[in-house]
């Protein structure tokens, strides 16, 4: 009996046990993560509620379950994080569709979504590319950002929206935003858990 392993599946975990954080203590946003193990710190497992992409997610995050849209090949969803210095909210909008292929058209619809045309960066990950732009507002700034699945078909939209409370704090979060960014995954439907 001494060779037992914690429970860690936030669903199974009874409620005084589990971590005293934003994302754990929340019922809707604990039904999308893994575990009540942090990844990384600061980070939790997401997967997505359609089975399409795996994510860090901030242990002060929370999704706003009146906003979220799930269906077999579309999912819709925000994440609020509050932090002592600044306040993100995250649109993530996925969908099975789109193809490596056609990447020009999605770009065009990312660009669609900025205010202005804005030079786009490149970050490649195995099996994903990421393509993201700054934007400033005048309360808030941020970034417009695609991951285009290079192994399949698959993309999500991205608006990461950063609002600083405290004038005298440096809160550009960039670094933090592309560590992020690299962390989604998406998940093959044809191959195997080791494949790739």
């Amino acid at each position: 009996m001494g060779n037992e392993q914690p429970i860690t599946n936030p669903e199974k975990v009874s409620p005084e046990d589990l971590p005293d954080t934003r994302a754990m203590q929340d019922k809707f946003t604990r039904s999308f993560l893994k575990s009540t193990e942090e990844v990384e710190e600061g980070y939790y497992l997401f997967q997505s509620g359609i089975d399409g992409f795996e994510m860090y997610f901030p242990t002060s995050g929370l999704i706003g379950e009146k906003g979220y849209y799930g269906k077999k090949g579309s999912e819709q969803f925000n994440i609020g994080i509050e932090e002592t210095h600044y306040e993100i909210g995250i649109t993530m909008e996925y969908a099975r569709f789109p193809r490596k292929e056609d990447i020009e058209t999605s770009l065009s619809v990312l660009e669609g979504k900025m205010d202005e045309k804005r030079d786009v960066e490149k970050v490649m990950q195995e099996g994903r590319e990421a393509y993201y732009a700054k934007f400033t507002n005048e309360d808030f700034f941020g970034y417009s950002a695609y991951v285009q699945n290079t192994n399949e078909t698959g993309g999500i939209f991205i608006t990461y929206s950063i609002k600083c409370l405290e004038t005298t704090t440096e809160c550009d979060e960039e670094d933090a935003f592309i560590k992020w960014l690299k962390s989604i995954q998406f998940k093959e439907e044809e191959l195997g858990e080791n494949s790739a």
